[in-house]
């Protein structure tokens, strides 16, 4: 469905002049939080949140919408308060997985004649998820570490004998490094589920004694830059922000593991209306485009224009990666997201 949007007068914008997105819980406009115009959006927090505040926040207010914002999006609080019956979050920014294991339960089934859809992928939308980004998960190299012979594939990452040194991964089973293991393990990109976790965890001892475990996206970046890792499976963001403060890395446009992010409503949101309105904003080409010329990431509305700045290209799949993209199948990753953590963080404490 298309869905007309007010345009944005140059009062409405001088009306929200110095607009910045909170670190934790705060307002973004002048209603009061609460209040029947305001929307209270759960979501990641920085830079994501200050494009968003730039951006979609300013167009609501026109509209007469303010956009409350909280980070992290903690589902553990999520789901307390749900449970509760009394969530005081509208919309909650969400991996697809998360949406299609808790929909229904933590999540309202989404109205598509309320959305507009115009330029979205029918793929990436589930009973209860819109899609707001497009990404992968990246293998990333130092330049000075391997020099003329930098590794090429999933294989090499999982090789230290030919190519020694240390490698990074997020610590976390949802961050793909089962799938990464068994796409080095020869494993088609096609063919990578139900996952084998014996086979994974296999090729995984292979670089156990050289892996680095991070837990968030801040340390990623700091190895990046301090050298303390060789290879990463990076988060194209955190990639990116090291490369830009210098870091000497390079790309490895081959399978790189395609996941993209959704919006959600929460169950018994008290302000569904405004969430709708949030979402479509949020969806629309002029904060998508603002997405992707300030961030590594892909527009999910293919209305909007990827970036033309070639810093952020390098870290946003496209021609380069001739067609080996892999994607993630979050359907299985809903049904099995609690057995493949455990099966996870077992491999990492042994």
């Amino acid at each position: 469905m298309r869905i007309r949007r007010s345009a944005l007068t140059v009062a409405a914008l001088a009306s929200v002049v110095g607009l910045t997105a909170t670190g934790c819980f705060g307002q973004v406009g002048s209603s009061a939080a609460g209040d029947g115009s305001t929307v209270v959006f759960a979501n990641t927090g920085g830079a994501l949140a200050e494009v968003f505040a730039a951006n979609a926040y300013v167009e609501l207010e026109a509209e007469g919408v303010t956009v409350a914002e909280e980070s992290p999006n903690n589902e553990a609080k999520l789901t307390a308060m749900v449970q509760a019956g009394a969530p005081t979050w509208d919309v909650f920014y969400s991996a697809p997985y998360i949406a299609q294991g808790r929909c229904g339960t933590l999540f309202e089934e989404i109205d598509f004649d309320r959305v507009d859809t115009e330029g979205l992928d029918p793929d990436q939308m589930s009973p209860c998820g819109v899609p707001v980004l497009n990404s992968s998960f990246l293998l990333v190299y130092n330049t000075e570490t391997y020099g003329d012979n930098p590794p090429t594939s999933w294989a090499d990452f999982f090789d230290p004998a030919a190519y020694p040194g240390a490698r990074g991964i997020m610590n976390y089973a949802k961050d793909a490094g089962m799938e990464a293991a068994l796409l080095a393990d020869g494993v088609p990109g096609d063919q990578l589920y139900p996952l084998d976790y014996d086979r994974a965890f296999a090729t995984l001892d292979g670089i156990r004694d050289s892996v680095r475990f991070f837990d968030t996206g801040a340390q990623q970046t700091q190895a990046l830059e301090s050298g303390e890792v060789d290879m990463m499976l990076a988060w194209p963001g955190r990639a990116y922000d090291a490369k830009a403060a210098g870091a000497p890395i390079d790309v490895v446009w081959n399978q790189p593991l395609k996941y993209f992010d959704v919006l959600t409503i929460v169950k018994g949101a008290p302000h569904q209306e405004q969430a709708y309105q949030l979402i479509n904003s949020l969806i629309g080409q002029q904060n998508q485009e603002a997405i992707a010329n300030r961030m590594p990431y892909g527009p999910s509305n293919s209305t909007a224009a990827p970036s033309s700045d070639p810093g952020i290209a390098e870290f946003v799949d496209g021609p380069q990666s001739a067609g080996s993209t892999v994607v993630r199948d979050d359907a299985w990753w809903a049904e099995n997201l609690d057995e493949a953590t455990r099966r996870w963080t077992d491999w990492v404490n042994r």
